[in-house]
């Protein structure tokens, strides 16, 4: 069996879309405050991330999850392709076809996008040492806690069926400033714009961002206040006009879900950097 080891929490197709002319990506490693350039290949992965000791146990395929996202992340690849063709040329207001099979599979794949990353496996298994064992757990039952919420729990399934029903609209970047990515790319914001969230995505109003390419980004709003009313521009690109104060602040919302990782077209995160230093504080 070809058992590919390196296993990517974020998709290689995803991430290709922020790399620069010569095909690599600039990374500010928020941690050790160090940028650099990079392939690709080897960002947001880990050896056997999503490695089932359970399933190799009794016999069957260990990565059968692992050869599932790939199917998945294939198709929504060709799907936000055609997307991102569209939304560069079509006018404000203009409205993308969405059948209602490609609806499903990206909003699979962005709730999946949130849940599978190594953050949401920290969180998890933080989680469990507090609340049901009391006591830090091993690496091995921290990856068989995570499998098991992404193929068994219900947070997937009410995730995916909340961005579904979500009203979809799309924002057009032509400022000299790129839309970043992270590690950790799907954020939540609140309805009032206040806060970005790691957990709590339910909260009433609470809306997602997730940048597409350093000159698109989708947001999910809820069909609730404040944003009830935006569902006749469901899947149109909008109306706004982005500014490059705008742009900035998108861009925090990756700083503040990077696992540890931000990503960008080009190089340079003063910006990012100076964000940074206000999470965690009444700035």
């Amino acid at each position: 069996m070809n058992a590919p080891k390196l296993h990517h929490y974020v998709p290689q197709f995803y991430l290709r879309r922020f790399a620069d002319a010569s095909g690599r990506l600039w990374l500010w490693d928020r941690d050790r405050d160090r940028v650099f350039r990079t392939s690709p290949g080897g960002v947001a992965a880990e050896n056997n991330f999503y490695w089932h000791e359970e399933l190799a146990a009794l016999g069957h395929d260990p990565l059968i999850m692992e050869r599932q996202f790939s199917h998945l992340e294939g198709e929504v690849a060709a799907i936000t392709e055609q997307w991102l063709g569209w939304l560069r040329e079509m006018r404000p207001t203009e409205k993308i076809e969405v059948p209602e099979v490609n609806r499903e599979l990206v909003a699979q794949y962005t709730a999946l996008q949130f849940l599978r990353t190594a953050d949401a496996r920290d969180i998890l298994s933080a989680f469990a040492e507090q609340k049901v064992y009391g006591n830090p757990v091993s690496e091995a039952e921290k990856r068989l806690l995570h499998l098991d919420m992404l193929w068994n729990g219900n947070i997937f399934k009410d995730l995916t069926e909340r961005i579904k029903n979500a009203t979809w609209l799309f924002g057009r970047n032509t400022t000299g400033i790129p839309f970043i990515a992270s590690d950790n790319p799907v954020a939540f914001r609140t309805g009032d714009n206040a806060m970005w969230l790691k957990v709590g995505m339910y909260r009433e109003g609470t809306y997602s961002v997730f940048p597409m390419a350093p000159d698109i980004v989708m947001y999910c709003h809820p069909k609730e206040p404040p944003w009830d009313k935006l569902g006749l521009f469901d899947c149109c690109l909008s109306p706004v006009t982005f500014t490059e104060e705008m742009i900035e602040s998108e861009n925090t919302g990756q700083v503040f879900m990077a696992s540890r990782f931000v990503i960008s077209v080009r190089g340079g995160f003063d910006r990012e950097r100076e964000f940074a230093k206000t999470i965690g504080t009444n700035l």
